[in-house]
């Protein structure tokens, strides 16, 4: 390899790896909270549909901070974004940690959102432009998220049970603020290739964002995310304490369970995005989104670890959905709009998906549990029958060239 490759190779994927480091840890501080939540309900004294309304607070600002995250990466650098994210985030974990009331706790889960959500979008910009294969990148990248959900619960449990909630929660802030050092440090290696030819969507108004969001492809795929967020953000948030009250399990099988579901996640990931690439994402969707309905509907039907275990893998693998569908978005915007536009599909998919754990936390308190994840089930199996009928009638064509929509104002260069 020509010294040339060699270190386009290395400044890739050193890109690469800071990325899912840093992904990694935004996402470690927001799932310490969903094993604690017996703990953080016997301190506070409040209901599973208060905690919901409290997660799905802090997914609403995480959503509403995807455009701006987006803006700011075009005209800043995507580097200097991150590590605005990863600085947030160890503030707001610090602070939570600390919560004196459950009013204040509510408060700082919104600054966690705030901090969490402005990573992923300047990230994805970041990594797009130096791949190729974006399905697969976008897989290896979200396996910092999955890797997180891993090593979340057995955190949490064995600080929660020596330490207390305040110690487990406080332990994602000193991740945080770890890999902030480390990027800090890798330099130029996740500073932007070329400087940016937009105005940072400065002028971009609601109204073209919504045409974005309108295009019918751009729309698809966003509703598709929307659902698939909607399942992942509830699961996030009960998949633990719904495991140890309507499957009977102890907290500690409940725990190794949602490690589990991590590990599937975190494996299919590549897999789901590399095939994508290859089969086309709406074929590997529909897998994915088929298997996860019949996943939530043993759940909620059944009993047992022997129900338990088999469903949370078919829920796991169906959570898999991110590489092929955000790829499918990434493919319907035109160059241009890979900042800003593809901040404001997260936006708008997470402002839905935001509503999961407040959706079937209040179900599971009016219902039980088996109606809340039921509608989880419901869900994905309108989402494959979707994919099927999009599949007979066709999809766009990612539009060609880089200001197609105009949604930028060019910079004074020679245009190129």
């Amino acid at each position: 390899m020509s010294q040339l490759g060699m270190s386009r190779w290395d400044e890739r994927h050193a890109a690469l790896s800071a990325c899912v480091g840093a992904y990694f840890a935004v996402r470690l501080a927001q799932l310490l909270v969903s094993p604690l939540v017996p703990s953080l309900r016997a301190t506070f004294g409040v209901s599973r549909g208060t905690v919901g309304v409290i997660l799905t607070g802090m997914w609403l600002v995480y959503a509403c901070s995807q455009v701006p995250s987006g803006a700011a990466a075009d005209r800043y650098g995507p580097r200097r974004v991150v590590l605005a994210a990863l600085g947030c985030t160890t503030a707001a974990a610090l602070a939570l940690a600390a919560a004196p009331s459950v009013l204040a706790f509510g408060a700082f889960a919104l600054a966690l959102g705030m901090g969490a959500g402005l990573y992923y979008t300047p990230a994805t910009a970041l990594l797009s432009e130096r791949f190729d294969d974006v399905g697969r990148v976008i897989g290896v990248h979200r396996m910092g998220s999955q890797a997180a959900g891993l090593v979340a619960p057995v955190l949490a449990a064995l600080l929660g049970a020596r330490f207390g909630w305040r110690a487990a929660v406080g332990s994602g802030a000193l991740v945080a603020a770890g890999c902030l050092a480390a990027v800090v440090l890798r330099g130029s290696a996740t500073s932007p290739s070329v400087a940016t030819a937009t105005d940072g969507g400065t002028t971009v108004g609601p109204r073209t964002l919504l045409g974005v969001l309108a295009r019918p492809s751009v729309a698809f795929a966003a509703g598709l995310a929307a659902v698939g967020e909607f399942a992942a953000l509830a699961t996030l948030s009960f998949l633990p304490t719904f495991l140890a009250e309507h499957h009977g399990v102890s907290t500690s099988v409940a725990g190794a369970l949602f490690g589990g579901y991590f590990l599937v996640v975190a494996s299919l990931q590549p897999v789901s995005g590399w095939l994508s690439d290859r089969l086309g994402r709406d074929a590997v969707t529909g897998v994915l989104f088929a298997g996860g309905a019949v996943g939530y509907a043993a759940l909620a039907v059944g009993e047992g670890l022997a129900v338990a275990g088999p469903a949370v893998i078919l829920v796991g693998a169906a959570m898999a959905w991110g590489p092929p569908v955000q790829s499918r978005a990434v493919d319907a915007l035109a160059d241009a709009e890979r900042g800003v536009g593809f901040g404001a599909v997260r936006t708008g998919y997470i402002l839905v998906g935001a509503l999961g754990p407040a959706a079937v936390g209040g179900l599971a308190d009016a219902a039980g549990w088996a109606v809340g994840v039921g509608l989880l089930a419901g869900m994905l199996g309108c989402a494959t029958v979707a994919l099927a009928l999009a599949h007979l009638v066709g999809h766009e064509r990612r539009p060609p060239g880089s200001s197609t929509f105009g949604l930028f104002v060019a910079s004074d260069g020679d245009g190129t």
